[in-house]
């Protein structure tokens, strides 16, 4: 009979990875004021005679 039996062995518990951490939390407005400044430096540059136009 006791060769019909099933050995169970104990179940390790793996440790919880560490979620994510977010690189930076920039507010929803953040890239909208960023590409507003660059097209400024833009036109600003074009007005100096850097850029040809």
């Amino acid at each position: 009979m006791s060769g019909n039996v099933v050995k169970f062995r104990k179940i390790e518990k793996k440790s919880e990875p560490k979620p994510p951490r977010k690189a930076l939390a920039l507010p929803s407005w953040a890239l909208f004021a960023v590409l507003v400044a660059l097209a400024l430096v833009i036109y600003a540059a074009q007005r100096a005679g850097f850029l040809a136009g």
